[in-house]
């Protein structure tokens, strides 16, 4: 009886690589078509190639500029918008602001939200108006291919009081955790606040990600070896005094390329690691490699922080009020106590950075905290116009 040959396997391993590369390139045409056809994608073609119509670049700057002013709570019905032949740019908005809005707020809204999309802002300059109103004209769109004049008006009155309250105060919501879902839900929120993330955690980059498509100021919560680890525990990726200065400083420069453009680095806990000269000379390495501040939360005793800054030429600012335990019930009154006494801080100091827990009640907390009536003079402002000055700590 003679014996029945083998077969040899169905697929051979070349076909299998065959299969792999046409798989892997329908994927990569895919996410090309995908990107091109996306807003961001249009804008960056046209930025690089100088091609696209009029009308359609006009309609993909507007986007960005609209989710701006919404960061900042400006309705859309005070924006008045009018063709204009041979002006500045084919576009001209008129946008009224409050008579206790902040110009600079708004400005720098703006701002991020059209580097975000792929556009800039190509001048901006401050006038006074006859009747006394203080007004920004923005000239914005592609480089070389302005679309859009935007004039951010602020009504007399608004404006004598605005320049009398010098108090100013940048606002950092922190704690959002892993549920991505549930921090979204926090930033599509009007209010103006920037958002600290730690980084490390398997949720990080989808927050970050969230924070950047709602027009956040980003901070990034660097985690950091704190007392009595691991009984108290920071999270995973957290930076130890038992590293190399190397891999510290690798592991800072992969969270910041994970993060982008941030407005500072904070510590996450960290209580013993900002003692430690190794650990903060090589954090400071890349922060100052990158021009990023760092902001220090509830300093420890021993910390060699502010110090080791000056040493290195590293921009240092220092939290000035932390609100937890006060976010963490139901009820608002501890809280609505702690903020009163944050905005006489920072009317009696001019400046405080104040970072909140983001918790239920402090979202249903936040848009009476941040009413002008509530503020009483004082302004909110982004956290870079703050930290980015580190002769004012």
């Amino acid at each position: 009886m003679s014996k029945r040959k083998s077969r040899g396997p169905l697929v051979t391993p070349k076909a299998l690589g065959v299969i792999a590369a046409i798989a892997l390139a329908l994927f990569v045409i895919g996410e090309g078509v995908r990107f091109v056809r996306s807003d961001g994608g249009r804008l960056l073609i046209a930025r690089a190639t100088g091609l696209g119509a009029r009308a359609d670049l006009i309609r993909l700057v507007a986007k960005p500029i609209r989710l701006g002013l919404a960061s900042v709570a400006v309705p859309r019905d005070s924006v008045s918008e009018t063709p204009v032949e041979g002006g500045a740019a084919p576009m001209r908005w008129r946008v009224g602001l409050a008579p206790n809005a902040s110009l600079l707020q708004a400005n720098y809204a703006i701002t991020r939200s059209l580097e975000n999309a792929g556009a800039v802002v190509m001048s901006a300059t401050e006038r006074w108006t006859d009747p006394g109103a203080e007004s920004v004209h923005m000239l914005v769109g592609l480089p070389h291919r302005p679309t859009h004049e935007v004039i951010l008006v602020r009504a007399p009155g608004g404006a004598r009081a605005a320049a009398a309250a010098t108090a100013r105060l940048a606002l950092v919501l922190y704690g959002f955790g892993d549920d991505a879902a549930a921090a979204d839900s926090f930033f599509t929120l009007p209010q103006p606040f920037a958002v600290a993330v730690v980084a490390g955690g398997p949720a990080s980059e989808r927050v970050m990600a969230h924070a950047r498509d709602r027009s956040r100021e980003l901070v990034l919560h660097l985690p950091l070896e704190p007392l009595n680890y691991p009984r108290i525990n920071p999270g995973p990726g957290a930076l130890l005094v038992s590293m190399k200065s190397g891999e510290i400083t690798r592991l800072t420069r992969r969270y910041l390329d994970q993060a982008g453009a941030v407005a500072a680095v904070a510590n996450h806990m960290g209580s013993l690691a900002t003692q430690d000269m190794t650990v903060m000379r090589a954090v400071y390495k890349e922060l100052k490699r990158r021009h990023v501040p760092f902001l220090h939360v509830a300093p420890a005793a021993g910390a060699v922080c502010r110090s080791l800054a000056s040493d290195m030429g590293v921009v240092y600012a220092e939290s000035d009020e932390v609100l937890d335990g006060e976010t963490r019930g139901d009820n608002a009154r501890a809280l609505e106590k702690r903020w009163t006494a944050v905005l006489a801080a920072a009317r009696k100091r001019g400046h405080v950075v104040a970072l909140v827990r983001a918790t239920p009640l402090t979202r249903r907390w936040l848009a009476h905290a941040l009413e002008p009536k509530r503020l009483g003079g004082v302004s909110i402002v982004p956290l870079a116009s703050l930290v980015d000055r580190p002769a004012a700590f």
